[in-house]
């Protein structure tokens, strides 16, 4: 028994686990992996700082050693590039100008630990089979493998926090997919790839590809691995009748910028591919659950917001969770809040990728706009869950129907199908 089960220590649910211990809230951690396990989605946001600061984590993640990520940049086929520092800002519960870019496998182990630590009790390589429902539909434990038996667990909060296994949106049949994105991603880690010069060797570089949303990760996961991934429509993949390593090679060499930073990589994991880049459920709450991190919801990753929705979801959900037993009830009205509260946030970085895509060109004037530079900067820090504090996107929105209403605007050319209402 257990006043809150949570499904899967990735960094969802760790950090729950983390918070809900603080609260003094008794709570247990079934992991289906054994960590370290290998994840994609490496780099971080900046927002992320503030989360790990309040759980007593920042410490940690200076110890291990991961590289300090101070700033992006893009890179247009055309040769075309532009950075952005990401300077000193004044938010609360931030005061580095920096975060990091992770091994997954060692931060997911570093932040499950952690949880331990405050007092979460996890059990690793255990899989949840199914969420225990009553007739009414409340949630009421999980049913986990243990050798060739199920046993039942009970508990009063069941959190799903199994990422894009998505285990209680399959159960429930509440998985929706994206209707504009479809995106799948080739990636794998490189030795002697040349980043650059000073600072922004370590930022995170996205080169663009002359194919429909189509793009390229460069994060440095330590002084010599560098992680590359070729992310582009699946159809694009499934059109090109390739094996992976040709698809990959051949869209790397798209960008004369990349091309030139890997003349002389050499790959040292297995090519990996990743797909169903972006999806929501059709609900987060019901009576007794509640989904967090990628779980509920995952948008296409070219702002990094992966872990710091996962980590905000946390945050946002442990607040309602402490509230219901506070309260001693646990219906979905009472956890209704925190659905709205990260549907809002997680809308926000949708209706900014989805301009973003619409128009590129349109996103280096603003970010050179001394008006929307700073608005620009806090999307990008994943410091924004408000609409009313993002009037940048309106403004993005204006300028985009003025491109489409003239016939002879320089960037109509370059406009891309891709709907933004």
């Amino acid at each position: 028994m257990a006043d809150v089960i949570i499904i899967g220590g990735g960094p969802a649910g760790a950090a729950l686990g983390c918070y809900l211990s603080r609260a003094g809230i008794d709570n247990i951690i079934f992991e289906g992996a054994n960590f370290p396990r290998a994840h994609v989605g490496e780099s971080l946001v900046t927002s992320t700082v503030a989360i790990f600061k309040e759980l007593g984590f920042l410490q940690t993640m200076e110890e291990a050693g991961f590289v300090r990520k101070f700033g992006a940049a893009w890179h247009a086929p055309g040769g075309r590039s532009l950075s952005l520092r990401f300077n000193a800002v004044p938010e609360e519960g931030i005061d580095q100008d920096y975060t990091y870019h992770v091994d997954r496998a060692q931060f997911d182990l570093l932040l499950l630990k952690h949880a331990e630590k405050l007092g979460s009790r996890v059990y690793q390589g255990t899989h949840v089979r199914r969420v225990l429902l009553d007739e009414a539909g409340q949630a009421r434990g999980v049913c986990v493998q243990v050798g060739n038996s199920e046993v039942e667990v009970p508990a009063r909060v069941v959190v799903d926090a199994s990422g894009r296994n998505t285990l209680l949106g399959r159960q429930l049949r509440l998985k929706q997919k994206d209707p504009i994105f479809n995106q799948y991603a080739v990636h794998a880690w490189f030795k002697n790839l040349d980043r650059g010069e000073g600072e922004e060797a370590d930022y995170i570089h996205i080169y663009f590809l002359p194919v429909e949303r189509g793009w390229v990760w460069q994060i440095p996961i330590n002084d010599e691995i560098t992680s590359i991934g070729v992310v582009a429509e699946k159809d694009i993949f499934k059109g090109s009748r390739e094996d992976i390593e040709g698809y990959f090679l051949r869209h790397a060499h798209m960008n004369p910028d990349l091309a030139h930073a890997m003349r002389h990589a050499v790959r040292v994991t297995e090519f990996n591919a990743e797909g169903d880049y972006s999806y929501s459920m059709r609900r987060f709450v019901g009576d007794g659950y509640l989904l967090v991190g990628d779980a509920a919801r995952f948008v296409d990753p070219i702002f990094s917001s992966g872990v710091s929705v996962a980590l905000f979801s946390a945050k946002f959900a442990a607040e309602r969770i402490a509230h219901a037993f506070a309260l001693g009830d646990f219906g979905e009205h009472v956890f209704l809040p925190y659905e709205e509260k990260l549907r809002a946030g997680v809308e926000i970085w949708y209706e900014f990728i989805r301009l973003y895509y619409k128009l590129l060109p349109l996103f280096t004037h603003f970010v050179q706009s001394p008006q929307y530079r700073r608005e620009i900067e806090r999307l990008l820090q994943g410091l924004v869950f408000d609409r009313k504090e993002a009037q940048v996107l309106q403004a993005m929105r204006e300028y985009i129907a003025k491109v489409e209403a003239s016939e002879n605007h320089l960037l109509r050319g370059q406009l891309s199908p891709i709907p933004i209402d």
